[in-house]
């Protein structure tokens, strides 16, 4: 599989990605995968470690499936805040479905730091990363 973003909020100028660190799925441990955090501005270039999980990417197909279907709905943004992967003693994102969206990765660990960046998502973002993530999800099941 070459697109092994788990996970890609972008616009024009900046972007927040989650994306698997073995191309071969040798960061698959168990159920565990490797990944990493990356986030592209014109202020900030970073790269965190984070570990997913497949009840993990269960979790981010559930939210992104949530958001197509209020997108499609030509709902607003209602504001609602999820934490993805479920925050713990790692990196995670705090997904902010507002306009704009906002992507806020927080290290609460390591760092201390949390880095905040909003995004003006085209339409169709959130089908098209849900059935990305099912793509991949499918691949990791079937060995990759």
């Amino acid at each position: 599989m070459r697109d092994l973003d788990v996970v890609r909020f972008a616009d024009r100028a900046r972007s927040v990605s989650v994306v698997l660190e073995d191309a071969a799925g040798g960061g698959r441990h168990d159920g565990r995968h490797d990944a990493e955090i990356v986030i592209e501005t014109g202020f900030v270039s970073a790269r965190l470690p984070v570990h997913l999980t497949d009840a993990g990417l269960a979790d981010l197909t559930t939210f992104l499936t949530a958001r197509a279907a209020a997108e499609e709905e030509d709902a607003l943004p209602d504001g609602s805040v999820s934490d993805w992967p479920a925050a713990c003693r790692s990196a995670y994102l705090r997904l902010r479905a507002a306009d704009p969206f906002v992507v806020e990765v927080r290290d609460p660990v390591q760092s201390g730091v949390t880095v905040s960046v909003p995004l003006d998502l085209r339409d169709g973002w959130a089908i098209r990363a849900a059935s990305r993530l099912t793509r991949l999800r499918t691949a990791l099941a079937d060995g990759f």
